[in-house]
This record gives C-alpha cells, sequence and structure tokens, in this order.
C-alpha cells in the first residue's frame, strides 16, 4: 500500500514537472518586447507604452488553433511621456493601480487568415471589466526567436478608464489602439 502510494505521487510529481515544462517551452524575451497604445487627446496623437508586463505563451504558425497565451500587464510601469502624465493615470479615473494594478489577456482561439496573418480572440481584463477583443497579428522568425506583431481596437470607456471629467471623448478619444511586438524563445509544444 505504501509503495503504490509513493509511486502515485512520484508520478503525479513527475506529470507536474512535465506540464510545467510543457507550458514553458517558449520565453518571452522582455528586452526585445514591447506593448504600447495610440490614442487622440484633442486630436492630436499621443503614444505610450507599458514598461512591464510577463507572459505565457505556447504559439506555433503551423498549428495556431493549439495556441495557448496569457499576458500580464503592469499597469504601474505606464510611460505616457511624462511623470505627471503617468501619475495622473495610475489613479482612480484612469486605472487605479492601487486597487487593480494589472491587466490580463487571454487568448481563446487563434487563427490562420492567410499570407502569414492571424486572428487572436481572447478576454481583455482591466479595471475588474472583462471584453472580447480580436487582434490582428503576423509573425516572422528571426532566427532561433520567433517575432509576433499585432495590434486590436479597443474602447477605453467601455473599461471605465477615464471616469469622470475624462470621460468627455472630446478630450481624450474613446478608441485606443492597442499594439504589441512579443519575441518568443523556444520552440512551441
Amino acid at each position: 500500500m505504501k509503495k503504490r502510494f509513493l509511486t502515485s505521487v512520484i508520478l503525479a510529481a513527475g506529470l507536474g514537472f512535465a506540464s510545467m515544462s510543457a507550458m514553458a517551452a517558449q520565453t518571452l524575451v522582455p528586452a526585445q518586447s514591447k506593448i504600447g497604445f495610440a490614442f487622440k487627446q484633442m486630436n492630436v496623437p499621443v503614444e505610450g507604452s507599458f514598461k512591464r508586463f510577463d507572459a505565457n505563451i505556447n504559439f506555433d504558425p503551423a498549428k495556431p488553433e493549439k495556441t495557448q497565451a496569457t499576458i500580464n500587464v503592469d499597469l504601474t510601469s505606464i510611460d505616457v511621456g511624462s511623470a505627471d502624465g503617468n501619475k495622473t493615470t495610475q489613479g482612480k479615473d484612469w486605472f487605479n493601480t492601487g486597487a487593480t494594478p494589472k491587466a490580463t489577456f487571454v487568448a481563446a482561439s487563434v487563427k490562420a487568415v492567410g499570407a502569414g496573418k492571424y486572428e487572436a480572440r481572447g478576454k481583455l481584463t482591466i479595471k475588474g471589466v472583462s471584453k472580447d477583443v480580436v487582434a490582428q497579428l503576423t509573425t516572422k522568425q528571426d532566427g532561433a526567436n520567433l517575432d509576433v506583431e499585432g495590434s486590436f481596437p479597443m474602447m477605453r470607456l467601455q473599461y471605465k478608464i477615464g471616469d469622470g471629467e475624462w470621460a468627455d471623448t472630446g478630450t481624450v478619444a474613446d478608441e485606443v489602439t492597442v499594439k504589441f511586438k512579443l519575441v518568443l524563445a523556444g520552440k512551441p509544444n
């Protein structure tokens, strides 16, 4: 009985490590990756970025339907070009990073749409609000790395980003384009 129990524990531990290593087949290369955004403020184009994020991705361009991806963005790492702007966007009316310090995207499906292009569908969660988004992306093999680049539109007010006086879309447009480049090292499973 003890031997069977011990064998079961060892087997379960082995399977656990195997599944963890399977999920870790591709590693995000943070120094070469970026997540940014673009919007209009008083009809003037503005761009910004997030300096810290992580991702757990398994993406094979030959088998996009098997993709697994979760991307977490540290909202406190926002950079809109000025210290005052960064502080304002972390406040309660914008990202409220004291209560909700991260945003998460979880892919539900990825499909090839032709000529090296893909469509990723999933849930984006910001400030406790989850909405479906559709990202258009491309891939490029760069030596041992896979570059995944894309973008998707989102409406900031659906996520309660820019409440109060900032809800005026004449000052800050509702539509925001999220842009990303994720560099993945390693081979997919």
